[in-house]
């Protein structure tokens, strides 16, 4: 029975998720114009920009290091707060105002890394949050159903009190009320960016021709792009071991990380920030630049996206490396002109995501938004011969395992 006090409940968590969805979406803004206002709007005022560019570096590398001598290793990914899920069936969501501070300093710097790691951080701890307050309030209806207006409206909103974690509590929101709250958060967040007529996160790069005779490149291409990916994967290992026996400090780390900015200012602007905001101009760049420099500027960007990694100036990997996969896509396509340039970029990209991120269906899914719906059943493929192809290699581990 639907009773009054499930309709409020309901309500509430749809003001809750909606507020979280506004949060997001102030995040995105304030990233987007804070960056345009750093490095495009503020820079024409000098005439020397290297020298500005080294000013506002050197005080943004300060901030960071202040801001993370006193709050700590922030802000937390999402892969940090799914396992402290796991481990503890709740999070510490006190600091996540914290997190969205030290998140947009780090974006606005122009580092390479994405937006996405810290911010569906701050969703999770904020949807946590909103999880333990409506367990709260419906374990404890009568109590806050019996007091006056201003009582119940710090009962609603009190941010560290009048809280039930999972494992305190025998019940738990119901599966429908949870999709219900996802979906209308999305659905605010997607208003929001239309209403203020934003642009998509994702770029279609172009329309394809693609034909049954482009599947004799699929294999080559395929085995490229993944060669590529562990390649780099084996030598990033090579980097981030080296880097840690160095021992250094988390101050002169970030400084590091901050001069690592610096010279791709002045070397290669085009692969600050994530690259999430230069998709749309990566065909121009495809098309337009020898392969040489596309492959140099590929592995240029992940070596930056690392650099920042390891210095402390967290953020996401997964716009980094795409922009750093099609750039390596766009390559490969200029030396075989006689193939659908698009499958091409599919194939070798996606190969090479996969390898990096070693999640097929994250970089199947991500990857393939980039692309036209005719080039869906490419992807597929590939994410299903991975998949297989790793359970193969599983189950001969596992023999050899056992025969010896």
């Amino acid at each position: 029975m639907f009773g009054k006090k499930d309709f409020v409940l309901v309500l509430i968590g749809l003001i809750y998720s909606s507020v979280i969805a506004l949060v997001s979406y102030g995040f995105i803004m304030a990233e987007k114009l804070g960056s345009h206002f750093l490095w495009e709007s503020l820079p024409h005022q000098f005439h020397l920009e290297p020298v500005y560019s080294l000013l506002i570096l050197f005080f943004l590398t300060a901030l960071v290091i202040f801001l993370k001598n006193k709050w700590g290793n922030l802000p937390k990914t999402s892969h940090d707060l799914l396992h402290e899920l796991a481990e503890s069936k709740t999070v510490s969501y006190q600091n996540t105002w914290q997190n969205l501070v030290l998140a947009l300093v780090i974006l606005i710097s122009g580092a390479g890394v994405g937006p996405e790691a810290p911010l569906l951080g701050v969703v999770i701890a904020y949807s946590i949050w909103q999880a333990d307050k409506l367990r709260y309030l419906e374990a404890n209806w009568n109590q806050v159903d019996g007091h006056g207006v201003l009582k119940r409206i710090e009962y609603l909103f009190h941010p560290s009190r009048y809280l039930l974690p999972y494992p305190a509590s025998q019940k738990q929101i119901g599966k429908r009320l949870r999709k219900l709250l996802i979906a209308n958060g999305l659905l605010v967040f997607w208003l929001m960016m239309r209403l203020t007529d934003q642009p998509s996160f994702v770029t279609k790069l172009g329309e394809t021709t693609w034909s049954l005779t482009d599947l004799l490149f699929f294999l080559p291409l395929c085995l490229y792009g993944f060669a590529v990916g562990k390649g780099y994967a084996w030598l990033k290992r090579m980097i981030r071991d080296g880097l840690d026996k160095l021992n250094l400090s988390i101050s002169i780390k970030l400084s590091l990380g901050g001069l690592a900015i610096f010279i791709v200012t002045l070397l290669a602007p085009t692969l600050l920030f994530s690259g999430q905001h230069s998709l749309h101009s990566v065909v121009e760049l495809g098309l337009a630049t020898p392969v040489l420099t596309l492959i140099l500027l590929s592995f240029a960007k992940l070596l930056f996206l690392e650099m920042c990694l390891w210095s402390g100036w967290t953020g996401g990997d997964i716009f980094p490396i795409t922009f750093a996969a099609f750039l390596q896509g766009f390559a490969v396509a200029q030396v075989f002109p006689q193939v659908d340039s698009l499958f091409v970029v599919l194939v070798v990209s996606l190969s090479m995501a996969i390898a990096l991120l070693e999640k097929e269906w994250l970089a199947g899914i991500f990857i393939s938004l980039f692309f036209p719906i005719q080039l869906l059943p490419v992807s597929l493929l590939m994410v299903g011969l991975t998949i297989v192809g790793q359970k193969c290699i599983s189950v001969l581990q596992k023999r050899e395992k056992t025969g010896s």
